[in-house]
């Protein structure tokens, strides 16, 4: 049977459409290419000019070139230049480096440390040179001892980070107030600080927080650590290499003969790998790279940052917040605090004064009959602040057109706050406390009411916390797991500006022993003769109750709510009762802390018993 004739082209153009369809399909779903692993290997020094820890530098410009583009992040936050500069240098990126210029007079017979910290970075995958330094020498060597420590809140015993780590080589008391360091470094996250490539000699050190980045401790809000005694250098076993074959494969070629790369005008030249600061280094010394060092290393020093006591009194503010209110605002706590009208002679009892928990702010509260205005001059330890003129009311605003203006408003009614009263439950080893709104002139207890259970009267009695008599408490013990309620009619309290109360009703239910936990804890003190202030701090750190320590012995702490707890002893040096910072001109340190290590864990209806050797 013969086919006909047209079937091959049928057959021929059948087949091309099949392909042209198979072709678009293909086009249709591009793929886009994986590109491989993506890169995490940092840009390598292939060389610098001059080279890394050259010696006889005398200044210009410093290139370091790099394997591949980089680019510089935070430099501002990262460059760290020990002994500062007058002037940092300006770094520029040209193609594959980076260039800077030193062109100020430099110490004679110094080793300078340029530390770039984790600024210089791959463009494309932005993979930093950790801990990167550039050294030089203007000496015929570079210095290679080291100094190492921490640096540490010296009444938490926190790491404190940031802090800039100051040597001197001038032994002068006023030095870090006239002039920049010798040496610099700065401390990392956990407060650790490492100064390396030091030359030899003793030096003066400090901790500074450079509120102003002048290196000079030259403001009352920087804070300051410093070490009684001279510190020497000592040179530090530089870490040990990374073994590069280490869980890797063997190498199959291991044991062939290499061949030398060829000689003489032509030959290709392969990369030469600059040694990194801490590979090159005779001994640890980047400054701030604390990433080499184990966590306490022979030797270490240990430096307790403070602020010093701001004694310099002034008065900041001063208004009348309302009639017969006058609030008084110091620079620091005041001590003790006179008051003489230059104008008029004052009578006796003309004021309460009511002092701030911090006693940097002064409320005084003038009763009737009082001036219209005081011109006082204000004292403290004998020493003339300022002479206020002080209106006893307040500004006025003015009154709109057809209004009349209020001159001599009606007294303010008198407000009633009880402290502490979480869902209605009182703890029930605390007194029941009120706080007025201005002090109280008189009580009439016939006007208060006091019931337990809704059915049992008591008898209420108050006693006032304090001269100024705003706040007072019940003068009886409340039960456990008891509903209480009282009420203040009318006219129960009157305060000094002739102000009563509207009715003000409270009920609440006292606690039990039992929802509360105990803490024992067997102290013994570092020293038998001296006096401790024993704290005990919630979890943020906040002091809940102080109790003078001064014998070793078992210390209580009762009715604490479940929780985490720490404990905090100083040691009173000067027996004030209170922490008392250093002083760097007296060459006064801090007076000592001890922190409990670790919380302490309190349960409900739980007595916890632990030792403490500080």
């Amino acid at each position: 049977m013969h086919l006909p004739k047209r079937f091959p082209v049928v057959l021929f153009r059948g087949m091309g459409i099949l392909t042209l369809a198979v072709l678009m399909y293909c086009c249709a779903n591009v793929v886009a290419p994986t590109g491989g692993p993506r890169d995490e290997d940092p840009p390598v020094v292939v060389r610098s000019e001059p080279p890394n820890y050259s010696p006889n530098f005398s200044g210009g410009e410093v290139r370091i070139y790099f394997d591949e583009f980089v680019e510089l992040r935070d430099l501002r936050q990262q460059l760290l230049i020990s002994p500062p500069l007058q002037t940092n240098p300006e770094v520029r990126i040209r193609g594959r480096s980076i260039v800077f210029s030193v062109d100020e007079d430099l110490r004679q017979n110094t080793t300078y440390s340029i530390f770039f910290g984790d600024a210089i970075r791959d463009i494309t995958e932005g993979n930093p040179i950790p801990n990167f330094q550039f050294v030089f020498s203007t000496g015929d060597y570079v210095d290679s001892l080291s100094v190492s420590g921490s640096v540490v809140d010296a009444f938490t015993l926190e790491p404190a980070e940031g802090v800039y780590v100051m040597m001197y080589d001038s032994i002068v008391d006023s030095i870090p107030y006239l002039e920049r360091p010798v040496y610099l470094a700065k401390t990392g996250a956990e407060g650790r600080f490492l100064i390396g490539n030091i030359r030899e000699g003793a030096y003066l050190i400090f901790g500074l927080v450079d509120n102003n980045a002048n290196f000079l401790y030259d403001l009352p809000d920087e804070k300051i650590a410093f070490l009684d005694s001279l510190v020497r250098p000592r040179y530090l076993e530089p870490p040990p290499a990374p073994d590069p074959d280490a869980g890797e494969e063997e190498d199959p070629r291991e044991g062939e003969e290499t061949r030398e790369p060829a000689e003489g005008p032509g030959a290709p030249t392969p990369p030469v790998r600059e040694q990194s600061a801490r590979e090159t280094a005779e001994g640890p010394g980047a400054p701030g790279d604390t990433t080499a060092l184990p966590p306490e290393l022979p030797g270490s020093l240990s430096l307790f940052l403070f602020q010093e006591a701001d004694t310099v009194q002034r008065i900041t503010s001063s208004e009348a917040v309302s009639t017969g209110r006058i609030r008084i605002v110091f620079r620091v706590p005041f001590d003790s605090l006179h008051f003489r009208d230059v104008r008029q002679e004052l009578p006796d009892h003309w004021h309460l004064a009511e002092e701030s928990p911090g006693r940097d702010t002064l409320t005084l509260w003038l009763p009737e009959p009082r001036p219209d205005s005081l011109f006082l001059e204000i004292s403290d330890r004998d020493h003339i602040l300022d002479t206020l003129n002080l209106s006893t009311r307040p500004r006025q605003a003015r009154a709109r057109a057809g209004e009349e203006e209020i001159t001599d408003p009606a007294p303010a009614r008198v407000q009633l706050a009880m402290s502490a009263l979480r869902g209605g439950r009182w703890p029930y080893y605390e007194p029941l406390s009120l706080m007025a709104s201005a002090p109280v002139d008189s009580l009439d207890l016939s006007r208060i009411t006091l019931v337990q259970n809704d059915s049992i009267s008591l008898e209420p009695g108050f006693v006032f916390d304090g001269p100024v008599q705003r706040s007072f408490r019940l003068d009886f013990e409340l039960e456990e797991e008891q509903a209480y309620a009282i009420e203040f009619l009318p006219g129960a309290v009157t305060d000094i500006f002739g102000g009563t109360n509207d009715t003000i009703r409270r009920s609440f239910t006292t606690t039990a022993e039992s929802d509360y936990g105990k803490l024992f804890m067997n102290i013994e003190l570092p020293q038998k003769e001296q006096v401790y202030i024993l704290q005990l701090l919630d979890k943020d750190g906040n002091i809940l109750q102080e109790k003078p320590a001064n014998e070793s012995r078992v210390y209580r702490f009762a009715d604490l709510n479940p929780g985490s707890y720490g404990l905090r002893l100083i040691e009173d040096l000067n027996n004030n009762g209170k922490w008392d910072p250093g002083i760097y001109l007296k060459g006064l340190l801090p007076e000592p802390v001890y922190m409990y290590p670790g919380p302490l864990q309190i349960r409900q209806n739980w007595e916890l018993e632990m030792p403490w050797k500080p």
